[in-house]
């Protein structure tokens, strides 16, 4: 005797949780390339002028003075 199966697989997406995934990912990688381009700029303000001429570069451009 033969019998007949059927099986269905269905498969699930939850759309919020897929597009907040992407989300964090692109969040993340903006973060990461910024935090990469200030290091940068600090270590060439760094090479340019040392650290008096940044700090005092930071003051002058707080105070305005």
């Amino acid at each position: 005797m033969k019998t007949i199966t059927t099986t269905t697989s269905r498969t699930e997406t939850d759309v919020q949780h897929e597009v907040s995934g992407f989300l964090f990912t692109i969040v993340s990688a903006s973060a990461l390339i910024l935090g990469i381009w200030g290091i940068a700029c600090l270590a060439s303000g760094l090479l340019n002028g040392g650290l008096m001429s940044l700090v005092r570069g930071y003051v002058t451009a707080i105070t305005g003075m």
